[in-house]
Parts: structure tokens; C-alpha cells; sequence
């Protein structure tokens, strides 16, 4: 019965005598259309937006549909069942649907099943995607869509290993980029992905490794804030010689920015690496904090 057809039912006729309509005006969640509810259930947690479906046989299958889903791996017991909950979300809600996708867990043993859930949660339309994975034996497999997403326009991914790129990187849309513990693997794919984000505003560096890189450059016309932090702890290398203390003190990046509308710079860290600022004169808050580097390493100037 449609709110119409309600309306009538709920008014009074005129009676004999009477001078007037008696209307009892009467309104439930359940009265608006899909989409509204869609949009609704959306702001809830996941598993509280997939509860809603035991409500009614019209609410069945409504979470379906949401366009955020937030996925966050708990206690080490409960490992298996988080696991078989997320594969079974993404066998049954509409991955089409989602414009927010948040996942964070540890990897481990299950990099085939976790690159699974990336290149189904991941689809053409999304537009804020947060990803942090812990305990990665092997580089994770992203979908070559997610580099040429037209849609994206926020980005973070927290994991510590190397971030394999494809031979195209275009985020038309992206403003806001955070990378953390990132290993990036050569000169050339990094270059490619700072390069593919034109419209980009807001750059956080956490943590992040350039010990294969020689030279970078980092340039939008829109960018806006820059924060770096680096540690000399993500430098180490394993297979250094011990006369560095583990440290490559042969491939200290020469960082390139160029910031015609950069207004706030922050660098906290070692100065493992060479920053360079070029055209940034408008720069108005600035914070530079150097840490005083460990006997028997070399900084980067």
C-alpha cells in the first residue's frame, strides 16, 4: 500500500453535522523507498548493516546493496571466523555497490584469499578505499583496475613490503594520498605513481623505504599539504654489509617537490634522504623537525 492510497484510509469522512476533515497523519522508516534505507543502513557498522535483514522479509535483502563496508580483523581467536565472514560478504552483498571499502588484517598464510577479497571489494566506481595489512610473506596482487579508477578520490595503504605497480597509474581524482611502510621497488614505477595523480591535494609519507630509488619527483599543480616521515629503522637492509650497522647508505633518494600552491610542509625523521623544495614560496606553515642520527650511520644531506 503506497502512502497515497495510507492517506485516504486515514482520513475521516464528514460527518452529518460536522465542519470539518479529522486527518491522523501517521509516518514509519519503512515508508521510504529503497535507496533511502540503502543509504541508511550504509552509515551503519557492517555487521550491524547485515543484522537489519532479519527486521522484515522487505529488509531481507537490503544490506546488500550498502556502499560502505569497514572490515577489521580482531583477536587472534577469532582469525578463522573473520576470515570465513569476509569471504562469505563477498559472495553475497553487491561489491558493485561499494563507493567506501576499508579492510584491515593480517596476511600471513592467506595472501591468495586476501588478494581474492581485493580484487572483488576493489571495483571501477570506488572512491575512498583504506587498506592496512600486517605479517605479508609476498607482494600483495591489486587489481590493474584500481590504478586507472576514475572514481577514487582518497587512498591509504599501510603495509610493510614492496608495492608492485602496474605499467599504468592514472588517479584522475585522487586529492588525498597516504602511504606507510611502503617499499618502493624502483625509480621508474615510483615516478609513474607520483606522475598519476594530477589532481592530487593532501601527501602523507609515513615510514616509507626509497632505498631503490635514486630520484623522484613529486608534482601536482593542486598540492596543498605535504607530510614525510621517515625512520632510519625502514632503511635496514639485511643483506648490508654490518660495517654500515645494516644500513644502505648508497641509494639516499633525492626527493624533487615542486609546490607552485603548497601551503603547509612537514618533516619529522632521520634525513635519510634529500628534500627539495621548488616553487613553494607560498608555503605559510611549516614544521621541520631532524632527529639526531645513530653512531656509525651517514644521513642524507
Amino acid at each position: 500500500m503506497d502512502l497515497e492510497k495510507k492517506r485516504k484510509k486515514l482520513c475521516k469522512g464528514r460527518g452529518k453535522g460536522e465542519g470539518k476533515v479529522e486527518v491522523e497523519s501517521s509516518f514509519s522508516i519503512c515508508d521510504l523507498p529503497d535507496a533511502i534505507l540503502q543509504l541508511i543502513i550504509s552509515s551503519l557498522p557492517t555487521k550491524e548493516a547485515i543484522r537489519t535483514s532479519i527486521l522484515s522479509k522487505r529488509w531481507e535483502h537490503l544490506w546488500r546493496d550498502i556502499s560502505n563496508i569497514e572490515l577489521e580483523e580482531g583477536e587472534v581467536e577469532e582469525r578463522r571466523q573473520f576470515m570465513h565472514f569476509v569471504t562469505r560478504l563477498l559472495v553475497t552483498c553487491n561489491c558493485s555497490s561499494v563507493k567506501k571499502f576499508s579492510l584491515s588484517c593480517i596476511v600471513g598464510e592467506d595472501a591468495n584469499l586476501v588478494n581474492e577479497w581485493l580484487s572483488g571489494f576493489i571495483n571501477p566506481k570506488i572512491e575512498e578505499l583504506s587498506l592496512q595489512f600486517e605479517e605479508i610473506p609476498e607482494p600483495l596482487v591489486f587489481p590493474d583496475q584500481l590504478f586507472t579508477c576514475a572514481t577514487l578520490t582518497e587512498f591509504k595503504l599501510d603495509m610493510q613490503h614492496v608495492l608492485k605497480l602496474p605499467s599504468s597509474v592514472h588517479f584522475r581524482c585522487l586529492r588525498t594520498l597516504t602511504l606507510s611502510n611502503i617499499i618502493f621497488s624502483d625509480t621508474y614505477s615510483t615516478q609513474r605513481l607520483f606522475s598519476g595523480c594530477p589532481a592530487l591535494e593532501d601527501l602523507s609519507l609515513i615510514d616509507y623505504n626509497l632505498k631503490n630509488v635514486e630520484v623522484v619527483c613529486i608534482y601536482s599543480p593542486l598540492l596543498r599539504r605535504i607530510y614525510i616521515r621517515e625512520n632510519e629503522d625502514d632503511m635496514l637492509d639485511e643483506d648490508d654489509d654490518d660495517d654500515t650497522g645494516g644500513l644502505n647508505v648508497t641509494n639516499s633518494c633525492k626527493v624533487l617537490i615542486v609546490g607552485t600552491n603548497l601551503k603547509s610542509f612537514t618533516y619529522h625523521g632521520d634525513c635519510m634522504n634529500e628534500y627539495f623544495l621548488v616553487h613553494s614560496t607560498l608555503v605559510i606553515d611549516a614544521s621541520i623537525q631532524v632527529q639526531v642520527p645513530r653512531t656509525g650511520t651517514t644521513p642524507g644531506k
